[in-house]
């Protein structure tokens, strides 16, 4: 596991762009405890996740373990919306984690560009 988050707090939102690697369900579950603790520290609800530069290097099981340990910890109740800028290099890990985490009533969505995200955080 080797990843950067960097946070910028915006107007309406919070931006998270993480650069590296996770290559295990342990590591992708730090990666989102993160940035879940990061945003409640800033009191923001709404994040932006460029992870362009972010290889998800897992299973389709690690997805379902991390999704499982964000429902476990009853993160949906925290009224996070959540849009994220896939990697191009694996975008069907993002597929994955879209529909895990939109199975258990996450408000989580993929974008192709960073203006398609923010309109949709604002909206």
């Amino acid at each position: 596991m080797t990843y950067t988050q960097t946070f910028s707090a915006k107007t309406d939102y919070l931006l998270c762009v993480t650069t590296g690697e996770v290559v295990d369900a342990d590591g992708f579950i730090a990666w989102g405890e993160g940035v879940i603790a990061h945003a409640l520290k800033a009191g923001h609800k709404r994040i932006l996740l460029d992870n362009r530069e972010f290889l998800l290097k897992v299973s389709a099981m690690d997805i379902v373990t991390f999704a499982k340990h964000l429902e476990n910890q009853d993160a949906v109740h925290l009224g996070l919306r959540l849009a994220v800028i896939p990697s191009p290099a694996n975008p069907e890990m993002s597929r994955t984690v879209e529909t895990s985490m939109t199975n258990r009533s996450a408000t989580y969505r993929r974008f192709g560009t960073k203006e398609e995200a923010e309109a949709w955080l604002r909206a």
